[in-house]
């Protein structure tokens, strides 16, 4: 019976022991935020069924979040991508989720920071450049890191409208952080020790025309922002997001990742064995190694679609003659539709 005692006194120091080390208080660095060789898959759960809790040591259990929809995060060079011009200050860029743009980041021993986004608008491709950076985390982070700031940023695109020569887009970012809170976190990924920073921005997004006179801005939006963000060591992404509605009293949706860091150029290697010739002229061949490529999408300077084709046994032969002369990048896909790789490639 003594022995029985022992050894159920040793389980539950053992327990105990384990909670307290799951609790501790982590530091982040900048190996835990994403670099070159990261991927995330974010899932979403919009039924408002969760709250963030208090600060300080907490234990948050989400596994019961749902899964309404799927996007995929993979992190790139950005003189790889069609918008790299508009911010030669970033080292890393990622696709974003809802559209054929990009998003750029600096990623540095003291901050993770965004520099803004690329995308097409009106036929146009455009940079919106943030100044000064919108730091996501300064780095290294543990419970009562704080930031904040001022970030703004501006676009003009040369269009015709109501009279106008020119319509413009201009943000301005108030935006507080504190690493308010630390503990374990569980969602259907798995459980792991996060700290969490509260974030907390308003945020003023204008639209203006600019005529002979000058600039007017005749639409300006106002809205407050409430996000909890968790990280943790053993994801390349935030572990959690949760978005706050106008009042922090309820969530609008939260974003809950998983991934790993799949390494871009081991991608690139196992899923395209040849892209030749290049620089090319009339016709350039794809040749793929992997079952998991299905489709090439061509996208020129502006981020215009050009192409879009079906890979059959492992190989595509594209007809570029009547491509203009420039660069051009490609998007090879899988059956879902899902990005695997990416490249460049130029015609004479």
């Amino acid at each position: 019976m003594k022995k029985h005692t022992i050894l159920l006194a040793g389980i539950i120091l053992l327990a105990l022991f384990s909670t307290a080390g799951l609790k501790a208080q982590i530091t982040i660095h900048q190996s835990d935020v994403p670099s070159l060789s990261s991927k995330a898959v974010m899932v979403v759960d919009t039924t408002g069924s969760f709250l963030p809790l208090g600060t300080g040591s907490q234990t948050w259990n989400y596994a019961a979040l749902a899964g309404t929809q799927t996007n995929q995060y993979l992190f790139y060079n950005p003189p790889t991508t069609p918008y790299y011009s508009f911010f030669h200050a970033s080292d890393l860029a990622d696709s974003m989720i809802y559209g054929s743009g990009y998003t750029y980041f600096s990623s540095t021993a003291t901050a993770f920071s965004g520099l803004g986004l690329g995308e097409v608008i009106m036929g146009f491709k455009v940079g919106f450049t943030l100044h000064p950076a919108f730091v996501q985390i300064p780095l290294p982070a543990t419970l009562g890191t704080r930031d904040g700031g001022l970030s703004r940023g501006d676009t003009a695109i040369k269009y015709s409208y109501l009279g106008s020569d020119s319509v413009g887009a201009k943000i301005n970012i108030h935006y507080a952080d504190t690493v308010d809170a630390y503990g374990i976190m569980t969602t259907p990924y798995g459980t792991d020790s996060v700290i969490r920073q509260k974030h907390w921005d308003i945020t003023v997004d204008s639209l203006g025309l600019h005529y002979i006179t000058g600039w007017t801005w005749p639409q300006i939006t106002t809205t407050k922002n409430y996000v909890y963000r968790w990280y943790t060591h053993h994801l390349p992404y935030y572990f959690a997001i949760m978005q706050m509605n106008h009042t922090n009293t309820k969530d609008s949706l939260v974003q809950w990742f998983y991934g790993t860091n799949v390494g871009i150029a081991k991608i690139s290697h196992s899923v395209l064995a040849s892209v030749y010739p290049n620089p090319c002229k009339t016709e350039i061949t794809f040749n793929c190694s992997s079952t998991d490529a299905r489709q090439i999408s061509v996208f020129d300077m502006a981020g215009r679609q050009v192409a879009n084709q079906e890979i059959r046994n492992g190989n595509l032969i594209m007809n570029t003659s009547a491509y203009s002369a420039g660069m051009y990048f490609y998007h090879v896909s899988d059956i879902s539709g899902s990005v695997i790789d990416r490249g460049k490639f130029i015609v004479q």
